[in-house]
């Protein structure tokens, strides 16, 4: 056995010892630290502005406002984004940051650590990468029909970054090649990079989807806002949602139905929503914020994106 070799498997054991004595909750964290995980986003987001192909599609750039109506839109979205981040419970928030400086020339903070981009995009689409990055289409804003879909969206995609999902599918994709690189060399921050976005536009597991749903209701009862937003969004592609009750027929729908190709739509998601809302007893309103009177989607419609 090569001494390379022997190093591996002895540094493998050295963190299996201490797995539990360093507080760590899943073995992927034990292989991803929380600042592998920032670098990760950072160098995926660097493909992201520069339109790398691998990652942006034909005709797919950065949305930066050019119109006044274009910027009030743009503030709207960050403002709403922000509310969400600050509803993440300070426990959850704390174990996101990490303790080497990652974040440019700034220090990851509570303040500064997520980043939330639009970009300009015929698919209905939003995902998340690690490190706190968020991405929405346009296309996906212009189908939302209620500030309460927004918000219950943004909060699906946090709960994806808080309970880091995306790192656990990462270390899950590129298998022990990176991770022997994790152990001996300098990291799989250019691992991430070299994914392409066709990697973070596949679905996630039916247990992450429904964890992040979750959080996507926990977030949005905080702010004071209807979590209907998410049974419309999803239910939409059913053929058996019913607005009025928010619920589907489970046994007229296909488990596999993929409107969305990062959220496919499903009569059980979407039933186990509505009955959150109804057990919580909550009674928001869909549209909450409003800018000189206008609601999120006459924004969205005065900004003709």
């Amino acid at each position: 056995m090569s001494n390379k070799w022997k190093i591996f498997w002895a540094a493998s054991l050295v963190f299996v010892v201490f797995f539990q004595a360093c507080g760590m909750h899943s073995w992927q964290e034990m292989l991803v630290s929380t600042a592998d995980e920032k670098q990760m986003g950072r160098e995926f987001d660097s493909l992201v502005r520069i339109g790398d192909k691998n990652v942006m599609s034909t005709g797919e750039s950065i949305f930066s406002p050019q119109t006044g109506a274009e910027q009030t839109l743009y503030d709207y979205y960050q403002a709403r984004a922000k509310e969400v981040v600050y509803a993440i419970d300070k426990k959850d928030l704390d174990a996101l940051l990490p303790t080497s400086n990652v974040c440019n020339k700034q220090k990851c903070t509570k303040d500064n650590f997520f980043e939330f981009k639009i970009i300009k995009s015929t698919t209905k689409n939003a995902f998340a990468v690690p490190g706190g990055y968020v991405y929405f289409y346009t296309a996906i804003l212009k189908d939302f029909k209620s500030e309460s879909e927004l918000v219950s969206v943004l909060g699906h995609e946090v709960g994806h970054v808080v309970r880091h999902h995306s790192r656990d599918r990462i270390v899950k994709a590129v298998g022990a090649s990176a991770l022997i690189d994790l152990l001996l060399g300098p990291g799989v921050g250019g691992t991430l990079a070299t994914l392409g976005a066709s990697f973070w536009l596949n679905s996630n597991g039916q247990d992450d989807e429904s964890e992040s749903d979750e959080l996507g209701f926990y977030y949005t009862n905080k702010l004071g806002i209807s979590s209907q937003g998410l049974s419309d969004f999803f239910g939409r592609g059913l053929k058996s949602y019913n607005a009025a009750t928010g619920q589907c027929n489970e046994g007229k729908e296909s488990s596999v139905l993929d409107v969305f190709s990062t959220h496919p739509p499903s009569c059980e998601r979407v039933n186990s929503n509505t009955k959150r809302i109804k057990n919580s007893g909550q009674n928001f309103p869909k549209d909450k914020n409003f800018v000189n009177g206008n609601s999120f989607t006459a924004l969205v419609t005065a900004a003709g994106i």
